[in-house]
């Protein structure tokens, strides 16, 4: 089948030839001197990309090294990376669009992503802030049965901080 056929748009099989996306952002948890960057700086970028999928992961951790040229060693900076997805089969406006609709879908996702990237640039006074894209097959978001509260044999005892964001990033 010819998915770029007009006709064929509509087709579940070129709907799934588009596959879906998965973004990642990586900023920094310094400026340039070496100074901390609040956590709450971050919220609103955070906040955008929550906004836009529906939530996302930061993984608090990331170490970014390369080589400088100008003092000839390798410099590496702390960073957290936030990654979100597109899953068109989750969202039931999602699941509508064609092939060519969700094409569409995935550039002005990829570009609202680089906007981010280089608010959050400038803000944080970086050369830049990388975008990962990664075209994927499929991504499903697998509901689960909210439980206040679990089984105690399968609880430590410890109890988690209330705020993991500001304890983590």
């Amino acid at each position: 089948m010819d998915c770029k056929l007009k006709k064929n748009w509509g087709n579940d099989s070129c709907k799934k030839a588009v596959g879906e996306a998965h973004f990642t952002i990586i900023l920094p948890k310094a400026d340039n001197s070496g100074n901390k960057i609040s956590p709450s700086s971050f919220v609103k970028h955070i906040s955008k990309i929550n906004d836009r999928f529906g939530g996302s992961t930061t993984k608090p951790i990331t170490l970014g090294c390369w080589r400088d040229e100008k003092r000839n060693k390798l410099q590496c900076e702390a960073g957290l990376a936030v990654e979100s997805w597109r899953d068109f089969d989750s969202d039931e406006k999602m699941s509508r669009l064609n092939s060519y609709e969700r094409k569409r879908q995935l550039e002005k996702d990829f570009d609202f992503m680089n906007r981010v990237a280089k608010d959050s640039a400038n803000e944080f006074g970086q050369d830049s802030v990388p975008v990962i894209f990664d075209n994927i097959t499929d991504a499903k978001l697998n509901k689960g049965r909210w439980k206040q509260r679990i089984d105690d044999s399968k609880l430590t005892g410890k109890k988690v901080s209330d705020d993991l964001f500001n304890d983590l990033v």
